[in-house]
């Protein structure tokens, strides 16, 4: 007669990243058996990071705010942002609880060192009652007649071992243990972007009114932008994104690229005259994809292990605690109800909205950079503008509202892109692409091609026809997509 096998958890959580704590911490609370494994032992290196104002509902959730607060963090009441050649430190403000959030409980978030929140949160899942191991790598998720069953975990050479649990979340970040297991991860080809970053102490700072804010430089290059997050103790994060195509056509190192870029912006370039670089540049590139599915038999997806695209409005931390919120309420209903498959089902689409949600935001961010602000000082937009940043796209309302806004954004769009030499259109401000369209099919450049009466674009070769239009020169424009 076979012995039962015994779970070693109820659950197992691989990665110990703000998904994963966050969702140990839920579980736990409500006394299930939780196994957090996190191969790294944190404090772990990492980007300094800005969160939206709706990751507070879940912090609170878990009793975190408190130990976010005692640890310090600078407060973020809002973001701003600046052109090339605005006046120096002249910004667009954001405050980000001008509208008030349903159960929010403090009106700031925060700009944290992530190294310094992710261990602290991964101690409150701890505190919680989770089981966690670091410095353990989850080699594969085990699978027994298509149903995740466990892990297979390894701590050194040749010690290895299968831990088992009902259910397997992956939170393993953008390692997507499980999405590149069941080959369902592809990479997104409407985003080439690259990020060249670091921490910098002797930056100057902001007027007094936007203390704490987060600042963003548009650098005249339309898929480009820059970041300034102050930190705690005179530290200030820096970094610029961009598409890698620039960059490797530049011919220059990280560093020099970065401080041409600097130079960019008015702006930007006074705030880092006097910066002193504290640690090494981090580089990171080719970090946009998809996953096919977020949920199957036995197993879950959370956080950046369910997608990854562009970090411009903080979208990761919303996505990460919200999908943390989501796997703790879909297992529990799983756990006492017995019905997975449609409960898993839930999951994927609730889950999916939202993070679709925020992917279209950023896509239309890279179509119509230059009217971005027209729709924040408006006033018949500015409130769904405001309440999109504040993050939290998985309910109802927040989904209209930001699709209606969407849809005004994408008319817009049109008109620009039928107004010839207007100087809204993308690439109106990069005299290099200036004359060319932006492909709308990945969001690249492409270039007239008269023999085809079309545009042709330099990164997927997609056509678009120019519909009768016939440039009269380089610096003309198809008025119309």
């Amino acid at each position: 007669m076979t012995k039962e096998r015994t779970n070693d958890a109820d659950v197992i959580i691989v990665g110990g990243g703000p998904a994963g704590s966050a969702l140990g911490a839920l579980l736990a609370m409500d006394g299930h058996r939780t196994l957090i494994i996190e191969k790294d032992i944190h404090p772990r290196d990492h980007v300094g990071e800005s969160l939206v104002p709706s990751t507070n509902l879940v912090f609170d959730r878990i009793g975190f705010l408190d130990k976010m607060n005692e640890e310090g963090f600078t407060h973020k009441p809002g973001a701003a942002w600046t052109g090339p050649r605005s006046p120096l430190w002249k910004f667009v403000e954001v405050w980000l609880f001008e509208y008030p959030i349903a159960g929010g409980p403090q009106p700031y978030t925060y700009n944290v060192e992530r190294d310094a929140m992710d261990t602290l949160l991964l101690r409150h899942a701890h505190d919680k009652g989770a089981k966690v191991l670091q410095g353990v790598k989850v080699k594969q998720v085990l699978f027994e007649e298509g149903r995740a069953v466990g892990v297979r975990a390894h701590v050194a050479d040749g010690w290895e071992r299968d831990l088992y649990a009902k259910y397997v979340v992956d939170a393993s970040g953008r390692r997507c243990l499980i999405a590149n297991q069941l080959k369902m991860r592809h990479h997104d080809p409407s985003f080439n972007q690259f990020c060249i970053y670091s921490w910098f102490e002797n930056v100057k700072q902001a007027p007094e009114r936007l203390e704490g804010f987060s600042l963003f430089y548009f650098i005249g290059m339309n898929q480009a932008w820059a970041w300034q997050f102050p930190l705690r103790a005179g530290k200030t994060t820096v970094g610029v994104v961009l598409d890698k195509e620039d960059f490797q056509r530049s011919g220059q190192s990280h560093e020099e690229f970065f401080y041409s870029l600097v130079q960019k912006n008015d702006t930007l370039r006074d705030a880092m005259k006097d910066a002193k670089r504290i640690r090494p540049f981090w580089i990171e590139g080719d970090y946009s994809y998809t996953i096919d599915r977020f949920a199957g038999p036995g197993w879950l997806l959370a956080g950046d292990a369910l997608r990854f695209v562009d970090p411009i409005f903080s979208s990761g931390g919303d996505v990460a605690l919200f999908s943390a919120l989501h796997s703790y309420e879909t297992l529990t209903e799983v756990m006492r109800t017995g019905r997975e498959a449609s409960a898993f089902e839930a999951y994927h689409r609730r889950v999916e909205t939202g993070a679709d949600i925020w992917y279209d935001m950023i896509s239309m961010f890279y179509k119509i950079q230059n009217l971005i602000t027209k729709f924040v000082t408006s006033p018949r937009h500015r409130e769904s503008f405001v309440r999109a940043l504040q993050g939290n796209p998985y309910v109802l309302g927040a989904q209209e509202r930001s699709r209606a806004l969407l849809a005004e954004m994408q008319e817009s769009y049109e008109r620009v892109m039928a107004t010839p030499g207007s100087l809204l259109r993308p690439w109106a401000m990069d005299p290099e692409k200036n004359g060319t369209l932006t492909c709308p099919t990945c969001l690249g450049v492409a270039d007239y091609w008269p023999e085809d009466e079309a545009f042709m674009c330099r990164r997927c070769g997609a056509k678009t026809s120019a519909g009768g239009y016939r440039p009269a020169g380089a610096e003309t424009v198809l008025p119309g997509v």
